[in-house]
């Protein structure tokens, strides 16, 4: 590209081989800055996932985060949400005495994502409210609608005063 401007420009041979390698610095540049952050992914990783399993409060938010992610991306090709399983594990993390903050910064460096975000944008409001109840101890399922009365209510204006 940058000869074709060149002739097309006038410009001598000595700008086209100045200009190729500015951008050649800058690819090796950006390549090495690509480089380091995945080098770094990985040690961060690597340092978190090591303390999985040791009982310790990071090993124990490590663990969380995990079934977390897991929970959080269920089903087929991960578009669905295991709410059970994700109020289970804020049980889990409330009868730990974990911090959501341990296990957020877990969470974030082993998946490059908030948690908080994650679970905000995927959990309903209902949702939210029994997983904020179940890390608070006080879990209590999120009730159904019966698709039976709704359809009644529906149907039937009157009904919805009951």
């Amino acid at each position: 590209m940058i000869p074709m401007l060149a002739a097309a420009s006038n410009i001598k041979g000595d700008a086209v081989k100045k200009a190729g390698i500015i951008v050649g610095g800058a690819v090796v540049v950006g390549v090495g800055i690509y480089a380091y952050k995945k080098w770094k992914h990985k040690q961060d990783v690597q340092a978190t996932t090591s303390k999985y399993g040791d009982g310790s409060k990071e090993g124990l938010a490590v663990q969380y985060a995990s079934l977390l992610y897991s929970a959080l991306h269920a089903g087929w090709f991960g578009a669905t949400e295991d709410e059970k399983a994700i109020y289970a594990t804020a049980l889990k993390i409330h009868q730990n005495k974990i911090p959501l903050v341990t296990v957020s910064n877990a969470y974030r460096k082993m998946y490059k994502k908030e948690l908080i975000t994650e679970l905000n944008r995927l959990l309903k409001p209902e949702e939210l409210t029994t997983f904020n109840n179940a890390l608070n101890g006080k879990y209590k399922p999120v009730k159904k609608p019966n698709i039976l009365w709704s359809a009644a209510k529906a149907t039937n204006p009157i009904l919805s005063f009951f």
